[in-house]
């Protein structure tokens, strides 16, 4: 994920992250970017062949993944200054991955980088050629025709249409599905598709009824989501995009860690903690039979000046072409077991318990921390309640229930909108999964079925 997007919680304007504001500005003075993009993945599970072939005799690779997101610029080049790409740089940079890898997917059709698909082909290697489509339509008729071009000539597998476009806010919803229509309409028997973050996916069901595949983007980095809960935050998030999907094959486009740059929330950004990032990712695509695009094959220096440090920082090899201490572990086909379902139980059996373990200071803008004991995280989520004048839902009425974590722990953002750093009472609810919780908006007692359908609850009074 990119940046943080704005919704309107009870008459107020707020944004989800606060901390993404200053990553946002970099995306709002782009016009566009013509290549491989900074941030963002999903899978489905059931679908889409998550365990790849093994790799051909005589390779040293035990194990490929099933895609890599790729771009092949080298030190000292920028697309958004114009930058080409030789044939021969095409080769030599996918000639490293290629042992590596099933497929490779690329974010632009033009300068160079409309003969990828070929050059992939030839390589024994499928590939997902996308379009760049940004603000500028005589840019994007290029993209899409070159596009069209090479699916006519059989050079591409699927075809991609934008990457993150309704996440910037360069095309309109209507816009981006004309775009998909019209590359649908002169390859019918394509499957083409389109790159977006799953929040964004979600908000626009239209955007899925008009691909044939869902390619999705993941990335707990983005959100703060610290290392130990990023896999259980994507487990979640893809159950959710499955659900929504409708039998449609759902594919992660996107997801990584960078290895370098600013820690954001909890997500701390380190060579130690990329690499095992993308052993448990692989290990959760793997046991779901999640198909997915690693993102990315190598370090982009120039993507630093545009997104801070780490936008330099994702790649599994570095900018000059050496894989990266730890990202072997993967190739040589090592798995982590389970930590990402929810299903241990912690503290053990027992009686149901949900328990506040920080409550922000009165007037604070910080997340309300909890803990629940002796339930499946799995099978429940919290349902939490501020009371300002009245009784409001949070964090939000479009999201009424609070994720919780393998380990029980759960965080809220509890400061959505109004002047709700001043609440006087919280409360949170241990519901089962599923279960629907009523949206309160300024009540003056909590609805009595609360009680009747939670098996805990936790309530705390706060004064200045």
């Amino acid at each position: 994920m990119k940046a943080a997007f704005t919704i309107y919680v009870q008459g107020k304007e707020k944004k989800l992250l606060s901390f993404f504001r200053i990553y946002l500005f970099f995306w709002a003075v782009l016009p566009f970017i013509i290549s491989c993009g900074g941030g963002g993945g999903g899978g489905s599970e059931g679908q889409g062949g998550g365990t790849p072939a093994p790799s051909p005799p005589g390779s040293d690779t035990a194990y490929r993944v099933y895609g890599l997101n790729f771009s092949p610029y080298l030190e000292g080049q920028d697309p958004n200054l114009g930058s080409e790409v030789s044939e021969q740089q095409l080769r030599a940079r996918m000639a490293i991955i290629a042992p590596h890898t099933e497929w490779i997917r690329t974010f632009g059709c033009t300068k160079g980088l409309e003969k990828a698909g070929s050059i992939a082909q030839e390589m024994g290697l499928k590939a997902a050629l996308g379009a760049w489509l940004g603000r500028d339509l005589a840019a994007n008729e290029r993209e899409i025709s070159n596009l069209i071009a090479a699916a006519k000539a059989g050079q591409v597998d699927l075809a991609v249409v934008g990457s993150e476009v309704l996440l910037r806010g360069d095309l309109s919803e209507a816009q981006l599905i004309e775009y998909i229509n019209r590359v649908k309409g002169e390859v019918p028997r394509l499957s083409v598709t389109t790159g977006e973050v799953y929040s964004v996916l979600l908000a626009h069901p239209a955007v899925i009824s008009a691909v044939d595949v869902v390619f999705v983007n993941y990335y707990p980095y983005w959100e703060g989501i610290g290392l130990d809960h990023a896999l259980s935050a994507i487990h979640g998030w893809h159950q959710q995009i499955v659900k929504a999907a409708g039998g449609k094959a759902v594919i992660v486009s996107e997801t990584g860690w960078p290895s370098c740059g600013n820690q954001v929330g909890e997500a701390i950004p380190s060579p130690e903690n990329a690499s095992y990032y993308f052993l448990n990712f692989v290990s959760w695509a793997r046991a779901n039979q999640v198909s997915y695009f690693y993102f990315e094959a190598f370090d982009e220096s120039w993507k630093a000046k545009y997104e801070g440090p780490q936008g330099a920082c994702w790649g599994v090899w570095d900018k000059d072409g050496n894989l990266k201490a730890g990202m072997k572990d993967v190739f040589e086909d090592k798995t982590i077991p389970d930590n990402w379902s929810g299903n241990s139980i912690p503290g053990g059996p027992g009686a149901p318990a949900v328990e506040f373990a920080y409550v922000p200071p009165y007037g604070s803008f910080e997340d309300l921390r909890g803990q629940v004991w002796h339930v499946k995280p799995a099978d429940f989520r919290v349902a939490v309640y501020i009371y300002v004048s009245g009784w409001w839902t949070k964090p939000t009425w479009a999201n009424p229930l609070t994720w919780i974590w393998n380990d029980g722990s759960f965080t809220c953002d509890i400061t959505t909108g109004g002047i709700d750093q001043n609440a006087t009472k919280i409360a949170a609810y241990l519901v089962p999964n599923g279960y629907s919780p009523p949206l309160t908006y300024g009540d003056s007692t909590l609805p009595t079925e609360l009680e009747q359908n939670s098996v805990a609850k936790v309530e705390t009074t706060r004064s200045p």
